[in-house]
């Protein structure tokens, strides 16, 4: 038990209830628990911090990889693109 600091936890009466439960089956105090728990956590978030910045590194590279393609050329406004496609439409329709 080395550099362990006393924190001071609220919880809630079945929380409380249900690690004294399961410190009780494995035979382990409520506090060795709540420190394995954290600890997990903090992995889970550490490991889902990860996944998003190679997410955003991958989508980088990806638009590279396009611009580069495109030769530097940027690629056009989506919403514009859908808007002219829908006015030509209607114009067809209309018989315009």
């Amino acid at each position: 038990m080395e550099n362990l600091q006393r924190v001071n936890l609220l919880l809630e009466k079945r929380q409380r209830q249900a690690l004294e439960r399961l410190a009780r089956q494995r035979n382990r105090s409520v506090s060795d628990l709540v420190r394995e728990y954290i600890t997990a956590g903090l992995r889970e978030d550490n490991s889902q911090q990860r996944e998003r910045l190679l997410a955003l590194e991958h989508a980088r590279t990806l638009r590279a990889r396009i611009m580069k393609r495109r030769k530097g050329k940027p690629l056009p406004d989506v919403v514009k693109v859908i808007e002219k496609i829908r006015e030509e439409r209607v114009n067809e329709l209309l018989g315009h």
